[in-house]
């Protein structure tokens, strides 16, 4: 389960080459990825090879990614001002992008590296399932129309739990789903898919975790991107007298992306918990999930601040006009810093945190802890 975080997700590939290394004959049968972490998904679903091949790629990828490779900045496209016009003037069609950043950039290097036009079935995936390489793959958007979270499925599926607010669609995936997926609200514009809008995927995604098990995981690996403060860091404040705009942006951002995958996986380890106090055949059906969580050991928002100055000129002004160098922590900065200065710093945190972490992750893959790693890789 590969979580959101915009350039953060440089981070899981970090973590992904760290397993690979260890764990090269691995391979994931169900992937799902929200916002960020789609991109990383649709690539591990979408490409032969094994784990070290396919992460060895994606790591070429990450360390050459730029700004200008995922988005055009313009004042002229800021949100607020194509709002005010058009209601001044309804009648009017405003052409261009509808947020305030083009994402024609993105879309373009999607195209190239999925080796899929647009609006056409992501090529490898059908072709992986067949093989059975890989089980499912699975996309989250949010319906701007409905409000309704959308799971989109393809390949082997168990009936997704569906309610008012989340529905289900078994689909071929397409770089549209991907880019929907991905698209930051308000910051990158909805994605027309079928006859509707749709946007980032963790707006409104209360249970992260749920995809992977209604898939039927029965292991689920969950790479998030969001670092668990100590309760004396959570009380530390990261400014000091009236927060400027940039902190409640900072909330936002946690609230709506980060923060949400510590609140189900502390809801998953409570109920498996409560299952294994339970004989099996009073379950209901139910069934304890084994969770691996891997997260950074670091914050990596108060990381951005170190790394703020290579931005783009004009993403730099307004993030500094509404306040991001008066905080210590710049989280929503960080979701903007693709530049390889940054994400390169990102994956090699990622792969010292799997070092770190290596005999729980033995441990949970079914393999023993050995005394010299380096002896065993050899």
């Amino acid at each position: 389960m590969l979580t959101g975080g915009g350039a953060r997700a440089a981070y899981q590939v970090g973590l992904l080459r760290g397993i690979a290394r260890h764990f090269p004959h691995l391979r994931f049968q169900i992937i799902t990825g929200v916002s960020a972490g789609a991109i990383n998904a649709m690539f591990l679903a979408a490409h032969e090879g094994t784990l070290p091949e396919k992460t060895e790629a994606l790591t070429d990828l990450w360390c050459q990614l730029e700004c200008k490779h995922v988005f055009r900045f313009d004042f002229r496209m800021l949100v607020p001002f194509r709002s005010a016009l058009a209601s001044i003037f309804p009648r009017k069609r405003w052409s261009g992008p509808r947020g305030v950043v083009d994402t024609s950039p993105l879309r373009e290097l999607l195209t190239r590296i999925l080796r899929t036009p647009s609006g056409q079935p992501i090529r490898g995936i059908a072709h992986n399932i067949e093989r059975g390489w890989l089980h499912s793959v699975a996309l989250l958007t949010l319906d701007y129309n409905t409000g309704q979270n959308v799971r989109w499925v393809q390949g082997r599926s168990n009936d997704c739990y569906e309610d008012p607010n989340r529905r289900a669609v078994q689909t071929d995936l397409t770089i549209e789903h991907v880019l929907a997926s991905a698209a930051l609200p308000f910051v990158f514009p909805a994605v027309r898919i079928g006859t509707q809008w749709h946007g980032d995927g963790g707006i409104r995604l209360a249970a992260p975790l749920s995809t992977a098990v209604q898939l039927g995981a029965s292991r689920v690996i969950a790479m998030s991107t969001g670092y668990q403060r100590t309760l004396d860091e959570a009380s530390t404040p990261t400014v000091s007298g009236y927060p400027p705009t940039a902190q409640i942006i900072n909330q936002l951002v946690n609230a709506i992306f980060l923060d949400v995958i510590d609140e189900d996986v502390a809801r998953m380890e409570r109920m498996n918990d409560l299952l294994r106090r339970v004989e099996p055949s009073e379950r209901d059906g139910l069934r304890p999930i084994d969770l691996l969580v891997l997260r950074p050991q670091q914050d990596l928002g108060k990381l951005a601040a170190d790394y703020e100055q290579y931005l783009p000129r004009g993403i730099k002004l307004a993030t500094r006009a509404l306040g991001a160098k008066q905080t210590d922590s710049p989280d929503f900065v960080s979701l903007l810093l693709f530049e390889p200065h940054y994400t390169k710093r990102l994956i090699e945190i990622g792969e010292a945190d799997v070092e770190s972490q290596l005999d729980k992750v033995r441990t949970f893959l079914g393999e023993e802890p050995v005394e010299n790693d380096e002896e065993a890789v050899g």
